[in-house]
């Protein structure tokens, strides 16, 4: 594996499915998991960035690549089918898939705001509601089983400009919070990770890359880094399955939310 260290049994035996692999943190995260010794199901709709990231991995059987678009429920149906035929089971998921743009509420385009919906949250559904019995199955017999869900730290400062994307955050937010009240009980942990920082250049339009204002990139030193992100998402699963490290607000230490 070109620059990682070698392999650790952080997440050893777990059988990891990624949504949104090829995307920065989705990457970062698949990484962290392959590190830390768990069995990665990477899911992306790109072919050839899923090809590259299996590269950058090292490949080997600990790895899985399948194309699958999230917002289509055979996609997912035969994301959870391959993958248990491979590992025989899944007991982490975790739903990194995102796109946003932003404008001006009264200039947003409803196409924009329907593929938002129907990425960040109805393929959110559709991946969570799917791996929910398999998970639930690993709880049930007494291992860790952990749904991980990427947010928006948008949600609590209100971002302007992103009206909509901060709503369809917000109902991400909500899921995680009842989920968890839900599968608690069952022995499933939900968690909701809020990362503050920039958005993903892959995820973001092109038109809104070029029209937003500049502003200040986090520095350099700045902890919140996909790596990070990875690395508070690995904490979360490798916990006891007694306890859930349900909702994380990461920020850089100099920011302020208001």
């Amino acid at each position: 594996m070109s620059g990682a260290s070698a392999p650790g049994t952080l997440l050893a035996g777990r059988v990891a499915v990624v949504f949104g692999a090829t995307g920065w943190i989705g990457r970062a995260i698949c990484t962290e998991f392959v590190r830390s010794g768990a069995s990665v199901v990477m899911v992306g709709r790109d072919s050839e960035r899923l090809e590259e990231v299996r590269r950058q991995l090292g490949g080997g059987d600990q790895i899985m690549a399948v194309v699958a678009d999230v917002i289509s429920p055979l996609d997912v149906d035969d994301v959870r089918r391959a993958a248990v035929e491979r590992f025989g089971h899944v007991d982490l998921l975790v739903v990194s898939s995102g796109v946003i743009s932003g404008s001006a509420f009264e200039d947003g385009v409803p196409a924009d705001w329907a593929e938002m919906i129907d990425v960040n949250l109805r393929g959110l559904l559709h991946a969570s509601q799917t791996f929910a019995e398999p998970l639930l199955t690993a709880a049930a017999q007494g291992g860790a089983a952990d749904m991980v869900l990427i947010g928006a730290v948008s949600t609590d400062v209100r971002a302007p400009r992103f009206a909509v994307f901060n709503a369809v955050s917000a109902a991400i937010k909500q899921l995680a919070r009842t989920l968890r009240y839900e599968y608690g009980p069952r022995g499933m942990r939900v968690h909701i990770i809020e990362p503050g920082f920039g958005v993903d250049p892959h995820h973001v339009s092109r038109e809104e890359l070029a029209s937003r204002p500049a502003r200040p990139r986090p520095r350099e030193s700045s902890p919140v880094t996909p790596q990070t992100i990875a690395a508070v998402v690995a904490l979360a699963a490798s916990l006891p399955p007694g306890a859930n490290l349900a909702e994380v607000l990461l920020l850089p230490t100099e920011q302020v939310l208001s």
